[in-house]
């Protein structure tokens, strides 16, 4: 991308002002981006409509739910995006990983691809996760557009942008999460001025 730094490996954080439908308040992990275009998941934005044990039935992934409930563990469904609202990628702590694993960071990967849920219903998968249905897509140039503020776009299009940590990307959740991410890019913006 001449004269573009990709924005893979970073987090995307919609401004305060923004009102942007779905991405406003969003957290957005950047998995690709390149002449071709971009994409991520959202994820700060919890489903209270859509559950993992459904995610699991149409996978026929078997699933035992009640044993996850007695060991405390997290299975909340993120809303990625509003592409592909039928595709459910896991991001996760790269303690696990499989061939489609997509590296992001050093410490964070996604995985698209059923193998990532048969772990988890086993015990077996990454120990840091969150599911997300659906994709945050740009087409060639929208997302540099966007970061540029230049018609047709405007500044209040502009992402507050930072490095993705698993802190920032898995831990917390909805306006909460939100904050933080807004936080960390701030203060990273802050240092790049000294």
């Amino acid at each position: 991308m001449t004269g573009i730094k990709s924005l893979a490996g970073n987090i995307l954080v919609a401004q305060p002002k923004s009102t942007n439908g779905h991405f406003q308040k969003s957290v957005v992990l950047i998995a690709q981006h390149g002449p071709a275009g971009a994409w991520g998941v959202v994820c700060n934005k919890e489903s209270h409509a859509i559950k993992m044990e459904n995610i699991m039935a149409a996978a026929g992934v078997e699933f035992d739910l009640a044993e996850w409930k007695r060991h405390g563990r997290p299975y909340p469904v993120y809303l990625g995006g509003p592409v592909e609202q039928t595709r459910v990628h896991v991001i996760h702590s790269m303690d696990w990983f499989a061939p489609s694993t997509i590296q992001i960071t050093p410490d964070i990967g996604i995985t698209g691809e059923m193998s990532v849920l048969a772990a988890l219903a086993e015990d077996q998968g990454p120990k840091i996760w969150r599911a997300g249905v659906g994709l945050a897509v740009w087409s060639a140039g929208q997302l540099d557009g966007e970061q540029s503020g230049i018609a047709p776009w405007t500044p209040d299009h502009q992402w507050l942008t930072c490095a993705a940590t698993t802190e920032l990307v898995l831990t917390g959740g909805g306006d909460e999460q939100w904050q933080r991410a807004i936080d960390a890019c701030v203060t990273n913006k802050i240092a790049e001025l000294f």
